[in-house]
């Protein structure tokens, strides 16, 4: 007994340390952050128009490691990006919430800045809601964005990004009460190669200025999302040990086929198999939740925990507390998407 012992650890060792993860990409339905109060009609997008007074290099970019100063930016570059975010906010909003109206008021406040964020002045909002009949201000207080350049093998366009900075407030002017503010740290990253990493040789990269741009609307879209129920791409993680049978069962995921991987997974699921039982339950919540099942998905994440911690995987136990973690939080968003 002890020499059959000895080899299947030795077994489960081996396996472990050949076991490939992967990233396994889905869209949830998720339920807006944001509980708008009852009988808003008309809302008013404004810019606080703070600015930190570190926040200096609105006119500079990154070409690998040198920092630069832009050729013939428009002096009014800030005016130009906030409108582009606010303007893509307002267009989501419309386009999934029923509201009356939305009015954009871009110069309520004059440029200011300091080290900190001060409150905000509720007389200004109070003369706006009753001037413009507005229910609810929603205020981008402050934006940030800076343009990157990098190394690119020749011939090949030089891949950029762009990263907004943004802070947002939602005000009920009625209550002159803060509902919500938020910090959003957005990146979006242009480069010649698709998702599988082959190169595009008709890709282009968009200039800085139009990238800058882009990077402002998709930073109002995102905010947006805040405020409705949508679909949002996430990923998850799956392994796949060194036996036949999970080979054929990732065959059978990347076709949508999850009622065939579980019985392969299943196979590996029991305490017997030793590590190779947290790699199929793991994979074994994956599947159940991709079948809308998060009770069992739950379950299994639940038996999986406890078998790592019999053999004190640390990188396993992190792995699924972390997953449990967006488990439990996506069956409340579930319950608050039914009660809807």
């Amino acid at each position: 007994m002890k020499r059959n012992s000895f080899w299947f650890l030795m077994l489960s060792l081996t396996f472990a340390s050949c076991t490939v993860y992967k990233e396994y990409p889905i869209d949830i339905y998720k339920p807006g952050e944001i509980a708008i109060p009852p009988n808003v009609e008309n809302i008013a997008l404004i810019h606080r128009n703070f600015k930190y007074s570190n926040d200096t290099l609105q006119h500079f970019y990154k070409d690998n490691n040198l920092l630069k100063r832009a050729k013939s930016d428009p002096k009014n570059l800030d005016s130009i990006l906030v409108s582009n975010c606010l303007n893509e906010l307002a267009a989501n909003l419309k386009a999934n919430i029923n509201f009356n109206r939305i009015h954009i008021f871009p110069e309520v406040f004059k440029l200011h800045t300091g080290s900190k964020l001060p409150p905000i002045d509720f007389e200004i909002l109070d003369k706006l809601t009753t001037e413009t009949e507005t229910d609810l201000i929603i205020s981008l207080e402050t934006f940030s964005y800076f343009y990157a350049e990098y190394s690119a093998d020749a011939g090949v366009p030089k891949p950029r990004e762009v990263i907004t900075v943004s802070v947002w407030a939602v005000y009920d002017p009625a209550m002159n009460n803060t509902i919500e503010r938020k910090t959003m740290i957005d990146t979006v990253f242009w480069n010649a190669y698709d998702e599988q990493g082959n190169y595009q040789k008709n890709s282009k990269m968009p200039p800085r200025l139009s990238a800058l741009q882009i990077a402002s609307r998709i930073a109002g879209e995102n905010y947006s999302k805040r405020f409705f129920a949508s679909w949002q791409s996430v990923k998850r993680m799956y392994s796949i040990p060194p036996l036949p049978d999970f080979e054929a069962a990732e065959k059978y995921l990347v076709k949508g086929e999850w009622d065939n991987a579980i019985l392969l997974w299943k196979r590996y699921a029991a305490d017997k198999n030793g590590k190779m039982a947290i790699n199929a339950r793991y994979n074994l919540a994956l599947a159940y939740e991709m079948k809308d099942d998060l009770d069992t998905a739950i379950q299994w994440l639940t038996a999986a925990q406890q078998i790592a911690a019999d053999y004190r995987s640390k990188e396993d136990l992190k792995m699924i507390a972390a997953y449990q973690k967006v488990l439990i939080q996506r069956k409340k968003e579930v319950e608050r998407l039914n009660n809807m």
